[in-house]
């Protein structure tokens, strides 16, 4: 028997519901307690589900995780994007500054982003390839003046990553002597100075 149209409106709402409820309580308990801690179980909890239905919506933990992963990628592109508009100054430095600002405002969600497989999430169409792309071209755009080769940005781009990647992990496991948050990024900032594409021209 066919469902009324306004019962099917409330269960199409209820579902959309459940899946933006638990996707929140999901970033909410990594950045309250890390990414190790998030459960499926702890999130039905949190919003008064059971369990089993949560698997209407995420096939497994992973899926969950993936969902609150590509939330940060986004919020780290746009701090990203911002370096395109800053202007003046050390773009190098400046999208070094960027990352790492995001990566010690938001350490327990970054943990989070780069403790699952990427690689193979890169190209979706979906999910999180599209925020994962974003950050990509938005730091090559951070770069890009006009001068310098693409193969040139890229190269860049992945030597800042890398840097900063590196040393906000440092940062995390203590063993960077920064006495602050601010005084960690600018020490990775500064490593960073002379990571440009401009750097390797003539």
């Amino acid at each position: 028997m066919r469902k009324p149209a306004a019962a099917a409106e409330r269960e199409s709402f209820h579902h959309g519901d459940t899946r933006r409820a638990a996707i929140a309580a999901a970033r909410a308990m990594v950045d309250a307690l890390g990414h190790q801690s998030l459960t499926l179980r702890g999130v039905a909890e949190q919003i008064g589900v059971n369990h089993r239905a949560l698997y209407r919506h995420f096939a497994s933990l992973e899926d969950l995780q993936f969902e609150v992963a590509a939330i940060g990628f986004a919020e780290l592109a746009e701090r990203l994007e911002e370096v395109g508009t800053a202007g003046v100054g050390n773009r190098a430095e400046q999208l070094a500054a960027a990352y790492a600002r995001f990566a010690v405002d938001e350490t327990n969600l970054y943990m989070l982003m780069f403790a699952l497989p990427l690689r193979e999430q890169f190209r979706r169409e979906d999910g999180i390839g599209p925020p994962l792309r974003r950050v990509v071209k938005a730091a090559a755009a951070a770069l890009r003046d006009g001068k310098a080769s693409e193969d040139a940005i890229k190269t860049a781009v992945l030597q800042i990553w890398g840097l900063a990647h590196g040393m906000v992990g440092l940062y995390v496991a203590g063993a960077l002597r920064a006495r602050s948050k601010a005084d960690a990024v600018a020490l990775i900032a500064a490593g960073a100075s002379r990571l440009g594409p401009e750097s390797g021209r003539p």
